[in-house]
């Protein structure tokens, strides 16, 4: 068992780097959000204080998928990148939001996915999508982050906005 449930997400992620090397903690946490199971041990460094619901099985599972691809965003492992894509289509929105996440961190060039998620139901799937455009789309995704700037979600419209001004300086040509 970790020794302070208590302590901050990136402390306990620290720690778990130290404790199994980035590597293997990268390549479990994948495979866990890939639908894999973990021991009780490595569920407390991703989930802290929340962490005994998901060990008892009292929480529903996508919480222990989402706090493997949130990990994802701090440590990488090659081979990581397949469960990410497979986490874009997960039933759960906030293991999608979080893959969306990863995607833009870690730069994925899955551009047509995202695009695909601002159409969301959950518009915080549609938040991180209009990110990850920003930062991995290419041309084509302009005309989704146009029609993003009509989104019943004003952070939706904003982030879209956003998004579509860092594309057009990343790929340096008007959109």
């Amino acid at each position: 068992m970790i020794p302070e449930l208590g302590l901050s997400h990136s402390a306990r992620l620290r720690a778990a780097v130290a404790r199994y090397g980035e590597r293997e903690f990268a390549e479990r946490c994948a495979a866990l959000l890939s639908g894999g199971n973990e021991d009780a041990e490595f569920l407390e460094y991703l989930g802290g204080r929340a962490s005994p619901g998901a060990i008892d099985g009292s929480w529903p599972r996508y919480w222990q998928r989402s706090w493997g691809a949130r990990a994802l965003e701090s440590s990488w492992a090659e081979g990581a990148a397949a469960s990410v894509l497979q986490g874009l289509g997960d039933e759960a929105w906030r293991v999608r939001m979080v893959c969306a996440r990863v995607c833009a961190i870690r730069e994925l060039g899955v551009p047509e996915r995202l695009a695909a998620l601002l159409r969301d139901e959950n518009w915080r799937v549609r938040d991180a999508a209009a990110w990850a455009l920003g930062r991995v789309g290419e041309f084509e995704q302009a005309d989704d982050l146009r029609e993003a700037l009509d989104d019943e979600e004003p952070k939706v419209r904003a982030r879209a906005g956003r998004a579509l001004d860092e594309l057009a300086a990343r790929l340096d040509r008007e959109l």
